[in-house]
């Protein structure tokens, strides 16, 4: 039996994490792809390195360097021919969000970053995520090659967009789903069993993760959560905005001065999906925007995919009104049929009072997403500029 092949796109601070989570993987191949051509050589070393240590020397796997431009599609197709991976896990975007949060101070930062209605939501932000994405999902049709894409940029909304095109991923990873941890060990000690022994059916949208993380309450921002104990529901017996919410900011990876911890979890939530998919394990998880879908849901995965599986006493369609508000908080007023990701009248608000811009493209598609992406990272960085000189000002005044 021949090995399964792993590709991941874009080897950052997630991506190094998810590298050698699947660089430990039996029988799998790993391919790193990445712009950065001597920079990707070493991380594929460090990663053979690690697995070495780990087990011993007595498994040396095969980890490849690849560079990839996915700025060039054609290029990028020819290289899916070439390997072709069983998973991809997409990690690359134009996008640092990391450093909308370290450049500026919180509240200012809120305001160009959390949901509705305290800042934009990701709707500004989103043609970074969407460029990359849609470039990959393009060579993944061309290519002609059955792969499962495990995507880590702008799922909640993005896959909805691509849908309308027929290139949405397999799947999404983290978000809403990124919650099940902290909760489950909440759950735990207030039920006085173990972690293992809790079962959480869940849906929900990343626009709900911060405000959880940060501060332990939704924001407003709907959800869903089906709670089992040794096999009883349980899920009528808890308040979670008075018992388990107000509890996650203890129990969670994502507070900023925790740095990059909230990475190495969501590519450990990346890596199990990629596992489920390579050894086909049918194993119910909680995966984010499966099927063209907003949000997160629960699904069976196994080698064909994501399945969404809907728990006894509610709907698909009620828990997609759940995620679709969720697009809202986000700063989606709408995603059309054709695919145009429409923002919120607050979201355009607040980008043309901070930034100072008659925003252009407050709604974009995949096909212009390029377009749009420059004219918000120019706003942004020209607005950091700014900022700090007065802040240089006012030391210097001081």
């Amino acid at each position: 039996m021949s090995n399964k092949r792993v590709l991941i796109t874009g080897v950052g601070g997630v991506g190094v994490f998810a590298s050698h989570l699947v660089g430990a993987l039996p029988g799998v191949e790993l391919y790193l792809g990445d712009i950065r051509e001597d920079y990707i050589t070493f991380k594929a070393n460090s990663v053979k390195d690690n697995a070495f240590y780990s087990n011993d020397g007595s498994t040396y796997p095969v980890v490849e360097p690849v560079k990839m431009n996915l700025m060039d599609v054609e290029e990028t197709t020819k290289q899916l021919e070439e390997i072709r991976p069983d998973v991809i896990i997409h990690l690359a975007s134009l996008l640092a969000a990391q450093k909308i949060r370290e450049r500026l101070p919180v509240d200012i930062a809120k305001t160009i970053y959390d949901p509705n209605p305290v800042g934009t939501g990701l709707r500004p932000w989103a043609p970074g995520h969407a460029v990359l994405l849609t470039n990959l999902m393009r060579s993944v049709k061309a290519s002609g090659i059955k792969t499962h894409v495990i995507n880590g940029s702008g799922c909640d909304f993005l896959h909805v967009a691509l849908s309308k095109y027929g290139l949405e991923p397999t799947c999404g990873l983290g978000d809403f789903a990124l919650i099940e941890p902290s909760v489950t060990r909440i759950l735990a000690k207030q039920f006085n069993v173990s972690p293992r022994d809790i079962s959480m059916r869940m849906a929900g949208h990343h626009s709900i993760v911060m405000p959880l993380s940060f501060f332990g309450e939704t924001s407003g921002v709907p959800y869903y959560i089906d709670v089992t104990v040794n096999g009883r529901n349980v899920s009528n017996e808890i308040d979670f905005e008075k018992d388990v919410f107000p509890h996650i900011p203890k129990e969670t990876s994502w507070p900023t001065n925790a740095q990059a911890s909230d990475q190495e979890q969501t590519a450990a939530h990346a890596v199990r999906i990629a596992k489920a998919i390579l050894f086909d394990s049918q194993e119910m998880l909680n995966v984010p925007a499966p099927q063209g879908l907003p949000g997160c849901y629960p699904a069976r995965v196994g080698a064909n995919g994501v399945e969404v599986v809907i728990p006894a006493g509610t709907t698909l369609e009620e828990l997609v009104a759940i995620n679709n508000e969720g697009n809202v908080a986000e700063g989606f007023q709408e995603i059309r049929e054709d695919g145009t990701m429409v923002a919120t009248a607050r979201t355009v608000e607040l980008v043309e009072q901070t930034f100072g811009i008659d925003w252009k493209y407050k709604e974009f598609t995949p096909d212009n997403a390029q377009e749009a992406f420059n004219e918000i990272n120019s706003a942004f960085w020209h607005f950091i500029e700014k900022f700090e000189a007065e802040q240089v000002k006012e030391n210097v005044s001081a």
